[in-house]
């Protein structure tokens, strides 16, 4: 796990002679790594194998959580009256809750640690599961979905970062494990959701036992001591934490360092979001119209298929920084979303599986070369802060467009507005891949 304490020089004190200023006046827990007195809990001095599986595994379970209800929308359609709009709403209060938190809090873990972060988050994501299991109105469905949303914030950041800092010297696969994570716990959800949906309430079973399984998880993560064994890190410069006025939220800024690999990973990452979205929340009643199957796990499957696609091409096909490479990926995945839309026009399923997967594999390819390359020029010193800058870009995706798809949903219909919603995507698309092409090689 990464370290919890900041590392750095820190500042001198004149009223407490011998020690910094952030001894002063932080607690214990906060001061200086060389000065840290551990708790008796925190003594299991796992080693880094065993740390990056845990901070995978909050990431994959947080994101399965914050999908888990997707499958079920159409059966709370029916019980509480709901509008595709109210979906839409549902999935947009998640993002609305999340950027703010990933936004005003994304550089804590650049101070504090990242663990610091990641165990609250968890925490934080079990009792959204009970307040989403016991909902019975859409106010409540609302209040489940937004502390979701603060958790994921918490952990988004916090999460990426450690994994850059436990794997320093393979930077590719703390790429790989942040967006398999992140794309695969978005595409389990939703499987998940579907085959434990089971009963008079479907909320209940799935929620209550994803709750148990973080709870559970929150144990090892308390346990391991801080500082990975026989791994010496030189001190931070500037100090990272010299008073309380470091951890007041900040403006959110461009990297200093390799901005336009930023705005690349940025801008896919905004379009690949807005995609998962509107596929999140219209693929089963898409798919339901278009096979005429009302199961919950065969919505969940089609849903999942896109992101499935994603999240297993970044585990598996090899890393490339090829730019030709990346701009065909970005060119499939609008070729992907036009064989999805021409499935609804033409009443072929075959099409809607093709394209899901030809789209999620293509993203995958092109958003995890961007990515890796965005992260690998950032500052490790402040790694936390740009990570969570570039995760608020890119989960902005899933807020505005969705809830326009679902007004035009409402208006003029599923397939037309799907239809829109492809348009724009693909040139967005064609536009980034052009980009991507015409970059400037290093010097």
């Amino acid at each position: 796990m990464a370290d919890l304490s900041p590392a750095g020089p820190g500042l001198r004190s004149a009223q407490y002679p011998g020690r910094r200023l952030s001894e002063a006046l932080l607690p214990p827990e906060l001061a200086p790594r060389t000065q840290l007195q551990l708790a008796a809990i925190s003594r299991w001095n796992a080693v880094r194998g065993i740390r990056v599986g845990l901070v995978a595994a909050a990431l994959l379970l947080m994101l399965v959580g914050a999908n888990l209800a997707t499958p079920v929308y159409p059966v709370l359609q029916q019980r509480l009256g709901l509008t595709p709009l109210h979906t839409t709403v549902l999935f947009t209060v998640y993002v609305f809750a999340l950027v703010p938190v990933l936004a005003a809090v994304g550089h804590w873990s650049d101070h504090l640690g990242r663990r610091a972060l990641i165990l609250p988050a968890v925490a934080l994501a079990a009792a959204g599961d009970v307040v989403f299991a016991q909902a019975d109105t859409f106010a409540a469905l609302v209040a489940g979905r937004a502390v979701q949303g603060v958790a994921v914030g918490l952990a988004t950041g916090a999460a990426g970062a450690a994994l850059g800092d436990l794997l320093p010297d393979r930077p590719t696969l703390a790429a790989k494990l942040t967006l398999a994570c992140s794309a695969g716990g978005v595409a389990l959800g939703p499987v998940v959701g579907a085959s434990l949906a089971t009963g008079a309430d479907p909320l209940l079973t799935p929620f209550l036992l994803h709750a148990i399984a973080l709870l559970v998880l929150c144990v090892p993560l308390a346990l391991v001591h801080p500082r990975m064994p026989g791994r010496e890190r030189p001190p931070a410069s500037p100090p990272r934490v010299t008073t309380p006025a470091h951890l007041r939220p900040r403006r959110l800024r461009l990297p200093r360092r390799g901005r336009r690999e930023f705005l690349l990973a940025a801008g896919a990452g905004f379009v690949s979001y807005a995609v998962f979205g509107v596929y999140l929340s219209l693929a089963p009643a898409f798919a339901a119209d278009l096979l005429h199957s009302r199961s919950l796990l065969t919505g969940a499957v089609v849903a999942a298929l896109l992101l499935g696609s994603s999240a297993a091409a970044q585990l598996l096909v090899p890393p490339t920084a090829d730019r030709q490479v990346v701009a065909l990926g970005l060119a499939g995945l609008a070729a992907g979303l036009a064989l999805v839309v021409a499935a609804g026009w033409s009443g072929t399923p075959a099409l809607l599986f093709v394209g899901s997967v030809l789209g999620g594999a293509c993203q995958g390819v092109a958003f995890r070369s961007l990515f890796t390359t965005a992260v690998g020029a950032m500052d490790p010193e402040r790694r936390g802060s740009e990570m969570s800058a570039l995760w608020v870009i890119v989960y902005l995706g899933s807020s505005l467009p969705i809830v326009v798809v679902g007004a035009l949903t409402r208006r003029y219909g599923l397939l037309p507005a799907v239809s829109g919603f492809v348009s724009v995507a693909a040139v967005v698309c064609a536009g980034l891949a052009v980009a991507v092409v015409l970059r400037p090689r290093a010097s």
